[in-house]
């Protein structure tokens, strides 16, 4: 993991969420300045721990109530081979509203180590990228501005631990700024819901093919909810065949009520 780059420091997590707030569709290769190093990540024990609790790619449930809150603002993100995810999102806590809800301090106990447990994710899939993910970010750069996307994200977490409760993390969609979500989901005692490599290449599949029927624009597609495997079969196969039709129907309300407020300025 040499070449891949953490996100380091609450001042300069919050200079980079506030910035990317009026700035993301003109910067989507903002630079990683500040990042950890691996080595960094290896001395910081609360980090280690969940960057080892999210390694598994086919994981979709993790539990992450036995490690200390994470320090750190999570919101720089992480970038490796190409591919992005910064920023920092809390929804569906009651106490906090958009657009003032980018703070690391706005998010629960919770919230906070799902936020660095979906970037350590993301860092686990992307540095084998899919070859869906390579397809489908060639396809949009060879198509032009419209629709343009470079490999970059912008990550939030449904901080539904600020209820005590469980809930589906909202779909990870494409938008038209190029700043693709990348979205988590918190719980009560510990949980964190965050996004597989097969969710991803469900993902990939379906803006592929909105890209392709859409003039190089994937805008509006969507990740696939997560399925689990039936017993005795691949778990890298959850989300198989299922990202077109899953992410049309789970998706809009979540889009219309959050994703589109939120993705005009992030």
């Amino acid at each position: 993991m040499g070449s891949t780059r953490i996100a380091k420091g609450l001042a300069l997590g919050l200079m980079v969420a506030v910035a990317a707030c009026t700035a993301a569709q003109d910067d989507e290769t903002e630079s990683q300045e500040g990042a950890f190093s691996q080595s960094e990540v290896d001395n910081d024990p609360t980090l280690k721990a969940l960057q080892q609790r999210a390694a598994n790619v086919d994981e979709y449930e993790i539990n992450v109530d036995d490690i200390a809150v994470p320090v750190p603002n999570a919101s720089v993100g992480a970038s490796v081979n190409g591919f992005s995810t910064r920023g920092l999102d809390w929804f569906k806590n009651p106490a906090v509203s958009y657009p003032d809800n980018k703070r690391w301090d706005q998010g629960t106990d919770t919230g906070k180590k799902c936020q660095w447990a979906s970037i350590f994710r993301f860092q686990a899939i992307f540095e084998n990228p899919p070859a869906e993910a390579v397809e489908m970010r060639t396809l949009v750069l060879q198509s032009g501005t419209r629709g343009r996307w470079n490999g970059s994200f912008w990550s939030w977490v449904d901080d539904y631990a600020s209820t005590d409760s469980v809930g589906t993390p909202t779909a990870s969609y494409a938008w038209s700024s190029g700043l693709w979500k990348w979205i988590a989901a918190s719980g009560k005692d510990g949980l964190c819901r965050i996004p597989t490599k097969s969710m991803v290449i469900g993902m990939m599949q379906a803006c592929k093919a909105q890209a392709e029927a859409n003039d190089g624009d994937p805008k509006g597609c969507r990740m696939p909810r997560y399925v689990a495997p039936p017993p005795g079969t691949d778990a890298g196969a959850d989300a198989s065949g299922e990202g077109g039709a899953d992410a049309s129907s789970e998706g809009g309300a979540d889009a219309s009520s959050e994703g589109g407020a939120d993705a005009g300025t992030d």
